[in-house]
């Protein structure tokens, strides 16, 4: 039988072999400083460390050393021995935020296959398909070997097996992630983070959408022109990012939805897909929406705006909510790659009336940490709790949130309807933040495809960040790494809040309260059982509507039975609501600068109407 040849899309790439020959040779010295950065790195800064060894009964400190004993014994390792190495021992923590990254020529470089590989369930046993291309996109995949087409053989191997062998030399919190990342994998491979793939051909057996047996095989390239935010984000302190899934997030974004780059470089509004509400090009990697019929759905992918405005992103989300049928919204984060701390956070109250609580993130107490906190002002507020911490041997500083409460106090709740959370084992970062506030304060139900979220609870300093930070004192023990070779450290620890105060989210993650498996018509049709299930978790929460108007003063409420009116902090007014418009009188309303318009039910709160100077509050500032 001949094998279906599967083209590659990609006008500007280079072959993998090509790819790699580009690897810089080091000196020994360079080898050494290396080594010596690595193990400073992990054992001065990496929050999780004492979290790792204890749960995976680990010692990459000790390895580091061992290899770094190699080294200065002038052992012959090559190049790739070294980076193969070192990527192994950072991986066995199992933390995607704590990562070596191969040299600088391989920053951008993203291996490709020409398809995606999506998982679905069948009883106990996992099923592997060709999954269908981004709607509105030109395709890609034209022969037998095209979307809904199942791989039985991977190489020779079973699919099952071959994704599994894959997801045992990945970093990942839980099995689930792990599996996961291998099925992503399987097509999109960031060279930096995972190093080459061992082939540069595929031979893939198939059974076609119509039952036909084939053979398929496709090569690995590397396209050229992938465009990249990573870069301009290095020195951000509230990141709590994936940045190995932004990667290739980027290079699938390249091959399977062009059209969406297009429509951002243009700088026009964006549509992923046709019936979609438009999105600015600044975030048009992190929404996409649209009402489907009586319920609405947004899909948060990263917490990341192109401008790296927090007003930005936040400000999009909240016109999304605003589109969004009162009979409720589907909040879906499954792929999160993170982001923004702020971002998540912040959006978070959008959605309710309660006032957020931030998550608290922690230092590990150590010499270099503490330096680092009297070195930079932003810093300060860990200083105190990291000196005692140092005389105490506490091991960690205070938990301090990134997100203040005045910012959350001028976000103003754009929905009032139910929602649901549709989360999976990639929900990593700032998306495990973001469905951690969600849970723990209670504001609707989480539906996962996976028993939890990718538990990946830290924000996450890349190495000429602490450079950076190290600046202001010349003792520091840093050195630039040689041909731009990466670092990347979880830094600062998050602990969830309310119910589930001071659990950690790393390792842990967020339990899904209700679990949906992966189908087949999930994959092929637009995640209809899914989101089916989620519609029907949407039916039994409570339709609200809250509208206020303060000339005349007037207040309206469904399932809400009274309103409290609080002018310039001051309660001046409360009324009771049965579903029809009231006339309220409010004391003082005319010199009142802000007025806050509160809806409860059954004595909870449940609606807030902002008003400044007279007019509603509809966007963030």
């Amino acid at each position: 039988m001949t094998a279906e040849t599967i083209p590659t899309p990609v006008a500007k790439s280079v072959a993998l072999t090509d790819a790699l020959a580009r690897v810089a040779l080091l000196s020994a010295d360079q080898k050494r400083l290396i080594v010596r950065q690595a193990l400073l790195v992990l054992e001065q800064h990496y929050v999780n460390l004492p979290l790792k060894v204890a749960r995976y009964g680990i010692n990459p400190v000790q390895r580091l050393r061992l290899l770094l004993t190699r080294l200065e014994r002038s052992e012959d390792i090559s190049e790739w021995e070294l980076h193969s190495e070192l990527i192994e021992i950072f991986n066995s923590v199992r933390d995607l935020h704590t990562r070596y990254a191969l040299p600088g020529v391989f920053e951008g470089d993203v291996a490709v296959l020409p398809f995606t590989v999506k998982a679905f369930a069948d009883g106990e046993r996992r099923r592997y398909l060709v999954a269908p291309e981004k709607e509105g996109a030109p395709p890609v995949l034209t022969g037998a070997f095209r979307p809904g087409a199942e791989i039985i053989r991977w190489n020779g191997v079973p699919m099952a097996r071959a994704v599994q062998q894959l997801a045992d030399r990945l970093p990942g919190a839980n099995p689930a992630a792990r599996h996961a990342r291998a099925v992503e994998k399987m097509t999109t491979r960031a060279l930096a983070f995972t190093g080459p793939p061992d082939e540069e051909q595929i031979l893939i057996d198939f059974v076609s959408p119509d039952g036909q047996a084939g053979t398929a095989r496709t090569t690995w390239s590397v396209p050229t022109d992938l465009i990249l935010l990573l870069q301009s984000l290095s020195n951000d302190t509230s990141l709590a990012i994936d940045q190995e899934a932004m990667l290739e997030s980027r290079a699938r974004t390249l091959l399977f939805a062009p059209h969406v780059l297009d429509q951002q470089a243009a700088g026009e509004p964006v549509r992923a897909a046709p019936g979609n509400l438009p999105v600015r090009p600044e975030v048009a990697t992190a929404f996409e929406a649209r009402v489907m019929g009586e319920f609405g759905y947004i899909r948060i992918r990263e917490f990341l705006s192109a401008d790296r405005s927090v007003e930005t992103f936040v400000n999009e989300f909240i016109k999304l909510l605003r589109q969004m049928p009162p009979g409720g919204v589907v909040i879906d984060v499954r792929g999160n790659r993170g982001g923004n701390i702020l971002m998540a956070e912040l959006s978070l109250q959008a959605l309710t009336a309660r006032r957020i609580e931030p998550m608290p993130a922690q230092f590990l107490s150590t010499p270099l940490n503490l330096r680092i906190c009297r070195n930079q002002r932003s810093m300060e507020p860990w200083l105190r709790s990291m000196e005692q911490a140092m005389e105490t041997g506490a091991p960690f500083s205070a938990g301090i949130p990134f997100t203040p409460a005045g910012r959350l106090a001028r976000v103003p709740q754009s929905h009032f309807g139910p929602s649901v959370l549709v989360t999976d084992a990639r929900c990593y970062s700032s998306g495990d933040v973001f469905a951690a506030g969600y849970q723990d304060h209670r504001i609707g139900d989480v539906l996962g495809v996976d028993d939890t979220t990718g538990a990946g609870g830290a924000n996450v300093w890349e190495f000429p960040l602490l450079m950076q930070l190290a600046s202001g004192d010349g003792d520091f023990p840093y050195r630039p790494l040689p041909e731009g070779v990466g670092l990347r450290v979880a830094i600062r620890r998050l602990l969830r809040v309310g119910p589930n105060a001071g659990v950690s989210v790393e390792d842990f993650g967020v339990r899904s309260e209700t679990i949906h498996p992966v189908t087949r018509d999930d994959i092929m049709h637009g995640d209809k059982d899914l989101l089916a299930a989620a519609f029907a978790l949407l039916r039994e929460g409570e339709r609200r509507e809250f509208e206020v108007s303060l000339d005349p003063v007037r207040v309206r409420g469904v399932n809400i039975d009274r309103a409290d009116f609080v002018t310039d902090g001051r309660p001046r007014a409360s009324v009771d609501l049965d579903g029809d418009a009231v006339e309220v009188t409010v004391p003082g309303l005319s010199q009142a600068r802000v007025v806050r318009v509160e809806g409860y039910a059954r004595g909870e709160l449940v609606a807030v109407r902002l008003f400044r100077d007279g007019e509603p509050v509809t966007v963030f500032e």
